[in-house]
């Protein structure tokens, strides 16, 4: 297979990655010239020379790979039977809101559609023995509630939480919760207070960026309604409202330096944790395409995030919405040399279907987490009335093996983050749309491994988290 390496520059240095000890190689400038012909497949002797003399320092070896398997497969049915972590409950499938971007909203091939499905109670009674049941050798578990508004309908919350408390008193179970922010009364800030619900509201920005997408049936903005009650809220439960974080989803075409600035200047979310995440692009009938304002506005705080860390910048001056990327850059570093490749391995990209974060829909069928489509049947791994569909799970846990010539071959391999939804083909997973996402895998993690060698450049100790 030869040697599997991917080369990158910075402003002040050279760099090579070697996939086969998972590791950042510094490089001089006459020898990075040599390695983009080593990584390109046309090296001359020289190459030869300076790659013999690395593979003697025990870097850049041919691959050892010779099979993709994930490292879980021989234990997940172990794994399914005893160790699930959270289970996420679709209360109902219809919603007050009609949101430009989302999965309900008919812009998506694999349609989902808003209805007046509701889970019944012995589908939930039925979902919460299921969780109890698979999670013997979990301490805390975590249930969560999901829609649809999951708000529409709290009564079957509260009776859910009633028959856990009944059932399964000795268990320790955290309860979440993600919602709109429109459904709030004294009644149900009580009930989610009392009962420690970590609350999770999507909030897109100011006002004219907000309404643009996140609309009521009837076609009204929905920011005001929102406002309004997180201000009620924080004066009236402040310690509920610390622990209320908050979803920012960025769209096309809107301007997000806009958005950051509103997040930032914000009194009432100041101490909130804020999350930004993108329109997910994975079997959308359109492109979303992201213009270069938005390019422009998230590379300036991307540096910010990177000067703040080197005590070159005001951390207090680095917004909410870009935190993760410091985090990111951490987690890889973490990884870098301490994690090796294998003979049998697997791409890092799926979790642990039906571990993880299941989730299940209103008529009680399991599917690896909300975020995938119900009507793909690659999709459905069971149902709590007959548990996982062990074929199933594997075929998603195993995902890379749908592309096993490309993925043996990729120096992306330790750090390739596609989700098995990237290859839901409906009936089948597809090896197509898999590596239709490839590069935008290989340019994040090269993103990533930039920061890295920027901060390191620059004196970041990140042993210590400190210059």
């Amino acid at each position: 297979m030869g040697v599997i390496i991917a080369t990158f520059k910075t402003p002040d240095g050279n760099y090579v990655y070697d996939r086969e000890t998972n590791s950042l190689l510094s490089v001089s400038d006459i020898e990075w010239i040599s390695f983009r012909r080593i990584e390109g497949g046309f090296a001359d002797e020289s190459d030869w020379k300076l790659l013999k003399r690395y593979k003697n320092q025990g870097y850049l070896q041919e691959s050892c790979l010779r099979k993709i398997e994930h490292p879980a497969t021989s234990y997940m049915r172990h794994q399914l039977e005893s160790n699930m972590l959270q289970l996420n409950l679709q209360i109902v499938q219809s919603c007050n809101l009609r949101c430009s971007y989302c999965t309900y909203g008919g812009g998506y091939e694999h349609q989902r559609t808003h209805t007046d499905k509701t889970m019944t109670m012995s589908t939930m009674k039925k979902a919460v023995d299921f969780l109890m049941s698979h999670s013997r050798n979990v301490e805390d578990v975590v249930l969560g509630f999901y829609g649809g508004e999951p708000l529409l309908k709290i009564d079957i919350i509260k009776a859910c939480i009633e028959y856990v408390k009944t059932f399964y008193r000795g268990r320790s179970v955290n309860y979440t919760v993600t919602t709109n922010g429109t459904i709030f009364s004294d009644e149900n800030i009580q009930f989610l207070q009392e009962n420690n619900f970590i609350v999770s509201i999507s909030l897109d920005g100011p006002k004219d960026l907000h309404d643009k997408n996140r609309v009521f049936a009837d076609g009204r903005g929905s920011f005001d309604v929102i406002m309004t009650n997180l201000e009620y809220i924080k004066t009236r439960y402040p310690e509920f409202f610390s622990k209320i974080s908050f979803l920012v989803t960025v769209s096309p075409g809107t301007d997000f330096s806009c958005t950051n600035d509103f997040f930032n200047a914000s009194d009432i979310m100041s101490d909130n944790t804020i999350r930004q995440t993108i329109v997910n692009a994975f079997s959308s009938k359109e492109d979303v395409l992201y213009d270069d304002l938005y390019t422009v506005t998230y590379s300036y705080n991307h540096m910010k995030v990177l000067l703040a860390a080197l005590g070159m910048y005001s951390k207090e001056k680095v917004s909410t919405l870009f935190t993760t990327i410091l985090v990111d850059a951490e987690r890889i570093y973490e990884n870098l040399s301490k994690v090796k490749l294998t003979e049998k391995a697997h791409p890092s990209g799926p979790c642990l279907p039906g571990v993880m974060r299941p989730f299940v829909a209103c008529d009680g069928s399991l599917y690896p987490c909300e975020r995938v489509n119900e009507d793909s049947d690659v999709m459905k791994i069971g149902h709590v009335d007959s548990g996982f569909d062990i074929k199933k799970v594997d075929a998603i846990l195993n995902i890379g093996k749908v592309t096993d010539v490309e993925c043996k071959s990729c120096w992306n391999f330790m750090h390739c983050g596609l989700c098995v939804s990237s290859s839901d083909g409906g009936t089948l997973i597809c090896k197509d749309l898999r590596l239709k996402n490839c590069e935008a895998m290989k340019n994040s993690t090269i993103d990533k491994m930039m920061n890295i060698c920027l901060l390191l450049e620059n004196g970041y100790d990140f042993e210590r988290k400190t210059i």
